[in-house]
C-alpha cells in the first residue's frame, strides 16, 4: 500500500511540474517583448521552422563509393533512441531540405513536395521522421511557437464600454492571466495565427525594421510582412476596436498569447491526409452555440465562422497527403491554387494558410498522373523527389535490424543475408555501350555481387589486374547514375522492405530454432521465389546474372559461406588482419627501396640491406593478374602512395584503405593454405558438441574448445555457433572455391 503511494505521489508531482514548465501563458506586450529580444525565432513561417529544426539537429558528411553526402541528423532518430531512423536516403534527405530553404529564399510556400517510388521504399517513414522530429523540436526554447486567444472577464471584474460593472483591474492591465473563475469566455484561434499578425502591416513592417537594426538583417516572410488574421480574428479585432473607440490598447488586453505544441496525434500543427474524395477543409458557423453567449454584446451582432478540416489543424506546420494521387484528380484540384497563392476557397470565407505541403504516391499512380492532360499544370505547383529502393546491403540492414522480437537471440549475419539478397533483387545490368571501349569487356562481365561491392565499399574484382582495377573504381558513380533517368530506374523493381521484413518474421517464427537461423531466412527467401506470379520484379528476363533470383540467391549464401570461413578462422586464431597487413607493409618497404633504388634496414639485424627481388616475387605471385608485369605493377602502386599523398596530406598512409584488394587476394592465400586445418577442427568440434569425445584426438579437443569460445565472443550461442560450422563443413570451403579463379600461392608461413 505505502509502495503505490509513493509510487502516485510522485507521478503527481512530476505530471504538475512538467505542466507547469510547458506553459506560456504571455500578455501580447511580453510576446512582443520577446520578438523583439530573439526575432530569429518569432519571425519565420512553416517553411523556415522545419529549416531552423533541421539545423538544430545537426548534420555530418557520408563517404560512399558513389559520392560524398550530408546526412541530416534528425533521421539517425537519436532523440528517440533510434526508434524511427531512416536507413540511408541522404539523397532524399538532402533534396526534402534544399527544397525548404529555397521556400525560405522566396519567402513562401508556394509548391507540394513529391516523395515517389516504389511500394515500401520509406516514403511515409522519411515524413514521419520529420514530423517526429519537429514534435520534439517545438518543446524546446528554439522551437517555441506562439498562437493567441481572446479573453474576455466577467462583469464583475472591469467596467468599460463593453457594458461590465465594476472595475478591480488597472485599466492598462492585460486580461491574459485572469483565473478561469473571473473568466466569462475564451476564444481560441481555430487556425493557429501567428501573434504578430494583431499589428496592422505598416506597424508591423516598421517593429520588423527595428528589429533588424538591433538584430542584423532579418528574412521576413511574406506571410508575416503581408498576411492578415484569419477571418473570424479579424471580426473579433475590428468589432472590438470599433466598440474602444479605436483605442488598440483596449483591444490588446483582451489578447492572451499561448505557446502550443506541434502534434500528429492530436492534429496540432501536423495533420495527414488519407485518400478521400473532399477537400480537407471546409467551415462552420458559431455564433448560434449556446455556449458562446457568455460573449460580450459588442461580438453577437457578428457572424462567426470556424473553419475545420486538417489544412486548418495543419496551419503554420505541415500537412502530408498520403498517396496523393490515389484520390480522383478533381478532389485535389484545389491544391493548384492552394499551392500557388497558399489559400482555399470555402464558399462563404476563403482560408489562408502557412504550411509546408508534402505528399506521397507509388510509380504506378505517377505514371498515369503524367498521361493526364492537366500534368504540366500541376508539374508547374509540384516538387518531385525520387525515393528508390536501397542499393546498399549494408544500409538495408539496418532498416531489419529494429524489428526483432526483443529477447530472441539473433544469430549473426541472418539480417545482413536477407538484406543482400533484397538489393542483389533490385541492381541493373551495366549497359555495356555506355563506356569507353577499353572498358566494355570488364562492365559485361560485372556480377551481380560484384556490382553490390562495388557499391557497399568500392571494392572490385579481384581478377583486375592494378590499373583495371583503378579505372573500374573511378566509374563507381557513372555505375550508380547509369539509369537515374530512365522511367525504370534502379531501385525501382526488386524486392520491397516490406517483403524482407515479413520474410525474416516468419524466420524468427520457425520452431526447429529457438533464434533467428540464417537457415530459416534462405528457406523463406526460396518459398518466396516460388511465388512467381505475385512479384513482377520475379518475372524479369535474366541478364548477366542480374534478375535471375535462384541465382542470386545462390551467391548470398555462397558469401554466407565465405564470411563462415573468415569467422571461423577468427575465432581459432590462425590469422588477423595484422598478419596481411604487416606482410604487405613489408613488401611495400621492399618496393619502395627497388623504385628509389635504394637500401632498407633490415629489421633483424640492423644492417642496410637491397630490395629482396625473391620475396617481392613471392607476394606478386598472389596479387598480380594475369599478363601483368612485376615492374609496372610496383611502379603502379608507387603512383597510387604518391596521389594519396598528393590528395590527403596530412593524412597518415592507411595500407588497409589504399590497397583493399591487394590485402584481400593476401588474406585469401592465407585462407587457402587453412583449409585442411580448419576443415578437421571444425569436424572435431562438431563432434565435441556431440559429447563424442572418444572420435575426436585430444589437440583437436583443445582447439575445439577453443573455437567455441571463439565462437561466442563474435556473437553466436551455443546453438547458433555449432548450425553454422555445419553449415560451413556441409556446404563446401570458400577457399577451395576462391582458388579456381587465382593462382595456387607460395607458403609465405
Amino acid at each position: 500500500m505505502t509502495l503505490v503511494k509513493d509510487y502516485l505521489g510522485g507521478m503527481i508531482e512530476s505530471t504538475e511540474q512538467k505542466w507547469k514548465q510547458s506553459q506560456s501563458v504571455l500578455s501580447f506586450e511580453q510576446y512582443l517583448t520577446q520578438v523583439a529580444e530573439k526575432p530569429r525565432c518569432h519571425v519565420r513561417n512553416s517553411a523556415q521552422y522545419f529549416v531552423d529544426m533541421v539545423d538544430s539537429f545537426g548534420s555530418y558528411t557520408v563517404s560512399t563509393p558513389t559520392e560524398s553526402l550530408t546526412r541530416y541528423r534528425l533521421f539517425d532518430a537519436d532523440f528517440r533512441a533510434g526508434e524511427g531512423k531512416i536507413c540511408g536516403h541522404e539523397k532524399v534527405q538532402h533534396a526534402i531540405i534544399e527544397h525548404l530553404r529555397s521556400f525560405v529564399r522566396q519567402g513562401r510556400v508556394d509548391k507540394l513536395i513529391l516523395l515517389h517510388g516504389p511500394n515500401g521504399s520509406a516514403k511515409t517513414s522519411i515524413i514521419q521522421a520529420l514530423v517526429k522530429a519537429a514534435e520534439y523540436y517545438s518543446f524546446t526554447d528554439d522551437g517555441a511557437l506562439y498562437q493567441f486567444s481572446w479573453v474576455f472577464p466577467k462583469k464583475e471584474f472591469i467596467s468599460g464600454s463593453l457594458g461590465f460593472s465594476q472595475n478591480r483591474l488597472d485599466s492598462r492591465e492585460s486580461y491574459a492571466y485572469l483565473p478561469n473563475e473571473a473568466v466569462e469566455s475564451r476564444m481560441p484561434c481555430d487556425q493557429h495565427d501567428h501573434p504578430l499578425l494583431l499589428l496592422s502591416q505598416v506597424p508591423r513592417q516598421e517593429f520588423f525594421l527595428q528589429c533588424a537594426q538591433s538584430m542584423g538583417e532579418l528574412n521576413i516572410p511574406e506571410v508575416l510582412l503581408s498576411g492578415e488574421l484569419s477571418r473570424r480574428n479579424k471580426a473579433i479585432f475590428d468589432a472590438l476596436l470599433s466598440s474602444y473607440n479605436g483605442d488598440l490598447a483596449q483591444v490588446l488586453r483582451h489578447v492572451r498569447v499561448e505557446r502550443f505544441y506541434l502534434s500528429g496525434r492530436y492534429q496540432r500543427g501536423i495533420a495527414s491526409v488519407e485518400p478521400q474524395m473532399s477537400v480537407d477543409a471546409s467551415v462552420r458557423q458559431i455564433t448560434s452555440d449556446q455556449s458562446l453567449m457568455a460573449l460580450p454584446t459588442a461580438l453577437r451582432h457578428l457572424s462567426l465562422l470556424e473553419a475545420m478540416g486538417p489544412l486548418v489543424d495543419a496551419n503554420r506546420g505541415l500537412i502530408e497527403y498520403s498517396d496523393l494521387l490515389k484520390r480522383p484528380i478533381d478532389a485535389w484540384k484545389y491544391l493548384l491554387v492552394a499551392c500557388e497563392q497558399a489559400q482555399v476557397s470555402l464558399g462563404a470565407m476563403s482560408l489562408f494558410f502557412d504550411l509546408v505541403l508534402i505528399a506521397t504516391s507509388n510509380e504506378l499512380h505517377l505514371s498515369s498522373f503524367k498521361e493526364y492532360p492537366d500534368w504540366p499544370s500541376f508539374k508547374g505547383r509540384i516538387e518531385l523527389i525520387r525515393v528508390p529502393y536501397l542499393l546498399r546491403s549494408h544500409d538495408e540492414a539496418g532498416i531489419y535490424e529494429r524489428h526483432i522480437t526483443t529477447g530472441l537471440h539473433v544469430a549473426p549475419h541472418g539480417i545482413e543475408m536477407a538484406a543482400r539478397f533484397a538489393v542483389l533483387t533490385r541492381l541493373m545490368p551495366p549497359t555495356v555501350p555506355k563506356y569507353k571501349e577499353s572498358m566494355q569487356e570488364i562492365i559485361r562481365d560485372i556480377s551481380p555481387d560484384e556490382k553490390l561491392a562495388l557499391y557497399n565499399d568500392g571494392e572490385v574484382p579481384l581478377r583486375l589486374s592494378q590499373k583495371q582495377a583503378r579505372e573500374l573504381r573511378a566509374l563507381i558513380p557513372e555505375l550508380s547514375q547509369e539509369y537515374n533517368h530512365d522511367a525504370n530506374y534502379e531501385g525501382r523493381f526488386g524486392a520491397s522492405p516490406r517483403e524482407i521484413r515479413m520474410l525474416i518474421l516468419k524466420a524468427a517464427q520457425d520452431r526447429r530454432y529457438d533464434y533467428l537461423c540464417p537457415g530459416a531466412i534462405f528457406e523463406q527467401i526460396e518459398e518466396l521465389i516460388e511465388e512467381r506470379s505475385s512479384y513482377d520484379y520475379l518475372r524479369r528476363e535474366p541478364v548477366r546474372g542480374f534478375y535471375d533470383a535462384r541465382s542470386l540467391l545462390l551467391l548470398v549464401k555462397n558469401h554466407y559461406v565465405e564470411i563462415l570461413a573468415d569467422e571461423a578462422r577468427i575465432a581459432l586464431g590462425l590469422y588477423s588482419k595484422e598478419s596481411y597487413l604487416e606482410l604487405f607493409t613489408r613488401y611495400i618497404a621492399h618496393v619502395s627501396a627497388w623504385t628509389k633504388k635504394e637500401k632498407l634496414i633490415d629489421p633483424l639485424f640492423g644492417r642496410r640491406i637491397d630490395a629482396d627481388e625473391s620475396f617481392m616475387h613471392k607476394i606478386e605471385k598472389n596479387l598480380l593478374a594475369n599478363n601483368e608485369a612485376h615492374e609496372d605493377y610496383r611502379r603502379q602502386l608507387i603512383s597510387q602512395i604518391a596521389a594519396f599523398k598528393l590528395e590527403n596530406p596530412n593524412d597518415d598512409l592507411d595500407y588497409s584503405m589504399i590497397f583493399s584488394a591487394h590485402l584481400r587476394r593476401l588474406k585469401l592465400k592465407l585462407y587457402n593454405d587453412q583449409i585442411e586445418v580448419v576443415s578437421r577442427i571444425i569436424a572435431a568440434y562438431l563432434n565435441f558438441s556431440e559429447n563424442e569425445t572418444t572420435q575426436v584426438e585430444k589437440r583437436d579437443v583443445v582447439q575445439a574448445r577453443a573455437l567455441k569460445e571463439g565462437l561466442l565472443k563474435l556473437g553466436y550461442n551455443e546453438k547458433s555457433a555449432r548450425w553454422a560450422m555445419a553449415y560451413l563443413l556441409q556446404n563446401g570451403n570458400s577457399g577451395e572455391k576462391i582458388n579456381k579463379s587465382h593462382q595456387p600461392g607460395l607458403n609465405l608461413s
